[in-house]
């Protein structure tokens, strides 16, 4: 970029700020719609030239848009902007313990296109390759420009290597999957752990990016968190992943305690339902039945005071503000509050669930690169990319 063009994009304001200004405003529309520019400035505390400067490159390159003038309380028209969801996408990549699930979302974090395919969870390679397939195939049927593929994966992360350093539910160690997507596709990857990429995707697409002290929970085939303190210069984003499968908990029968990790994930409560002689083969099927048959109703009880022991544990230690509790954790409003009814130390208004229901793990993988391309600022990125 020339310094002519560099001084007509970042006008008097410093480039780092200019960053800082433009992700802030991308994010607040792609999670309130349209907005006037005068709601623009108030929110983001800057002055209407500002504001203007900011906007009319992202109007020219078609990510912004401009509604009908809307008669204002005093003086000028509204003149609300709101994202065009259709000017860029992402394609998104869940690998699961038996699925993996491909993608394509728009910039406002609406799945578009999604599609699912069984597979031999030990075969990691036949895994990679597949999925960079699906990518490949996912990213040609966009209606516009893809940013790239973003990848979300249990266990231990390597973010900036893309690689998944371990995952004992798949028995991976030591897997490269960037290099292999990118090598196929031609696009950027960004590859992260389940927890990280769903607490980004409810900064980015959901409860907004001046959320602080707010803990996600995920609860699955895995136990992982994702935390996100005051700004600090940890990890992407100040985002912390973590494990809380060691964390003691009744066990699902009422035979003593042990750890989440064996007793409380979706596989340990699925064997339960079978073991109890429910005819459940996913998770799905057992919250079905649970809205009559008892058995299936005490299990999910029991469930929730697993997540309650854990929620008041990692409360204790943190002190969020929030906690979201994703994945099968909370599957409904009902179960929410049975872990809500269930917890000691944790306010129970704390307790939330997360607020991206549609394909949340797709979409969070997606949210990987759509929050890398709002954060860089866009037109520092190169805004017609």
């Amino acid at each position: 970029m020339s310094e002519a063009d560099r001084a007509q994009l970042s006008g008097t304001q410093p480039r780092h700020a200019r960053q800082a200004n433009t992700a802030a405003m991308l994010q607040l529309l792609a999670q309130r719609g349209p907005v006037a520019r005068s709601e623009i400035a108030k929110e983001l505390s800057l002055n209407h030239a500002s504001i203007g400067r900011i906007i009319e490159p992202l109007l020219a390159a078609g990510i912004l848009r401009e509604l009908a003038e809307q008669p204002g309380r005093i003086g000028r028209p509204r003149v609300p902007v709101e994202l065009n969801p259709a000017s860029r996408y992402a394609v998104g990549v869940h690998l699961g313990l038996e699925r993996t699930t491909v993608g394509l979302t728009d910039l406002a974090g609406h799945c578009v296109l999604a599609h699912t395919e069984d597979r031999d969870p030990a075969d990691h390679l036949g895994t990679v390759a597949r999925a960079a397939e699906l990518a490949a195939e996912m990213a040609g049927s966009a209606a516009g420009p893809v940013l790239g593929i973003g990848v979300a994966v249990g266990g231990e992360v390597d973010r900036a290597a893309g690689r998944v350093v371990r995952n004992d539910v798949l028995g991976w160690a030591d897997v490269q999957v960037a290099d292999r997507l990118r090598a196929r596709t031609g696009l950027d990857v960004v590859v992260d752990g389940n927890a990280c990429a769903l607490l980004g995707a409810e900064l980015t697409f959901g409860a907004g990016p001046g959320l602080h002290s707010v803990l996600y929970l995920f609860v699955g085939n895995v136990a992982e968190l994702g935390f996100l303190g005051r700004p600090v210069a940890t990890g992407p984003d100040g985002i912390i992943q973590g494990s809380f499968g060691r964390i003691l908990v009744p066990d699902l029968t009422g035979g003593g305690y042990a750890r989440f990790g064996e007793c409380g994930t979706d596989v340990a409560l699925l064997a339960a339902a079978r073991s109890a002689g429910l005819a459940v083969t996913t998770l799905t099927d057992l919250v079905r039945l649970a809205e009559t048959d008892p058995v299936a109703i005490g299990l999910l009880e029991a469930r929730g005071a697993q997540v309650a022991v854990v929620a008041d544990t990692v409360f204790e230690l943190m002190r969020p503000r929030t906690i979201i509790l994703g994945g099968s954790g909370a599957v409904s409003d009902r179960w929410l509050q049975v872990v809500r009814d269930r917890v000691e130390a944790t306010p129970p208004a704390a307790l939330v669930r997360p607020r991206s229901r549609d394909n949340p793990l797709v979409t969070a993988a997606a949210g990987l690169v759509v929050r890398a391309f709002f954060a860089a600022g866009t037109v520092w990125a190169g805004v017609g990319s």
